[in-house]
Order: C-alpha cells, then sequence, then structure tokens
C-alpha cells in the first residue's frame, strides 16, 4: 500500500468513527487490542518467552485485520432504510419492481 492508499484509509477509519450508526463495540476493538497488548494481565504471561510474545501479537494481529475489513466494508453514503437512491437523494425504484406496485 503507498502513502496515498494509507491517506485515504486513515479518512476512511476517521469517517467509520464518527459515524453514527456504528455500535460503540465495533470502535472499540482496536483500542481495546492496544489496552490487552499493553497490560501486565494477559492470557498468557509475558515472561514466558515465546508464549507470552505470541498471544500479544496474536491479538493486535486480530484486531487490526477486524478493523481494516470493517473499515472497508463500511459504507457512510448508504441511506438508513437501504433503499436505493438516485443523485438528488429521491428514491430509485427499479422498472421491474414498479410494474408490480
Amino acid at each position: 500500500m503507498n502513502i496515498a492508499g494509507l491517506r485515504g484509509m486513515g479518512t476512511r477509519f476517521i469517517r467509520y468513527v464518527r459515524d453514527p450508526r456504528v455500535p460503540l463495540w465495533r470502535k472499540l476493538a482496536g483500542v481495546l487490542a492496544v489496552v490487552y497488548f499493553l497490560s501486565p494481565v494477559d492470557a498468557v504471561p509475558d515472561f514466558i518467552p515465546v508464549l507470552g510474545w505470541l498471544d500479544d501479537l496474536g491479538m493486535l494481529s486480530a484486531a487490526a485485520f477486524f478493523m481494516v475489513r470493517e473499515v472497508q466494508r463500511h459504507r457512510p453514503d448508504e441511506p438508513l432504510d437501504g433503499l436505493p437512491r438516485d443523485a438528488e437523494g429521491r428514491e430509485r425504484i427499479p422498472e421491474a419492481v414498479r410494474k408490480h406496485v
């Protein structure tokens, strides 16, 4: 990914975090992973040489994968009702559906 891609992803991430339709737990997934990484209380203690670090890295990578996927799937411009709309925001009903209405 180049610099422009990172900038675009950062912009999309900010929109994702500010969107009130996104549940709070989804927004906090990355933050909670970093807190887990920094916390002295882990599932596997850090003083165990390899396993202690692997669980922290696994948690961070899982949270990063989750957040990237969530931000990529996020569509802030979709209407709340899910109906297709034209450029002016009017409902656009397909011709096949219009015949049955």
